[in-house]
């Protein structure tokens, strides 16, 4: 019933679609651009890799810039990634590497932003961290599932379908974000 809860878990959720909905799709387009089966991987590690540099980053830098901050910035990252996407797709670049580059600000922007959201899930009631981890994780494994099956609902001829609906998941993710620094903000005034 914490609204802080539920936001965290909404942002972490559609955040996690994303990242399956590029999962689902990523095959289809790499094939659409002429990459064959045995390259498809190549292309995808830009991606995890771009990850892991994320998480190192918030490790290094959390404890400067706080929470919020982190979230704000791996929020900005994965937008522009996925805006930068869909306007090389609508520029007519469609590339293997016009798809790949333009997701590694997603998956730097992920590295940022999940690893604060999940403390935050955890964090809003600590006496329940054990169920909070539990509800979060089954939510954001069943929309993920949701962002990986809607991919097969829309053609892939090129990234911009696919950039369109990565940024519909995003775009939630940013709202519950807002909402949450917002209702954090509130509280913070409210302090002595």
């Amino acid at each position: 019933r914490e609204p802080g809860f539920r936001l965290y878990v909404v942002l972490v959720s559609m955040t996690t679609a994303t990242f399956y909905t590029f999962l689902g799709g990523a095959p289809i387009v790499l094939g659409s651009y002429g990459v064959g089966p045995a390259h498809v991987g190549y292309y995808i590690m830009c991606i995890p890799l771009a990850y892991i540099v994320g998480n190192f980053a918030t490790s290094r830098l959390v404890h400067r810039l706080g929470d919020r901050r982190m979230l704000v910035s791996g929020q900005a990252f994965t937008l522009g990634g996925l805006v930068l996407l869909i306007g090389l797709g609508l520029a007519g670049l469609n590339t293997p590497l016009a798809f790949a580059l333009p997701l590694t600000l997603m998956g730097i922007g992920h590295g940022l932003l999940v690893p604060p959201a999940l403390a935050g899930t955890v964090g809003v009631l600590p006496a329940l961290a054990g169920s909070a981890a539990a509800v979060a994780g089954v939510t954001q494994q069943l929309t993920g599932a949701l962002g990986g099956y809607a991919v097969g609902l829309v053609p892939h001829h090129g990234a911009v379908n696919l950039g369109w609906m990565m940024l519909a998941f995003t775009l939630c993710a940013t709202v519950a974000m807002a909402l949450l620094l917002h209702r954090q903000r509130g509280r913070a005034a409210l302090s002595p």
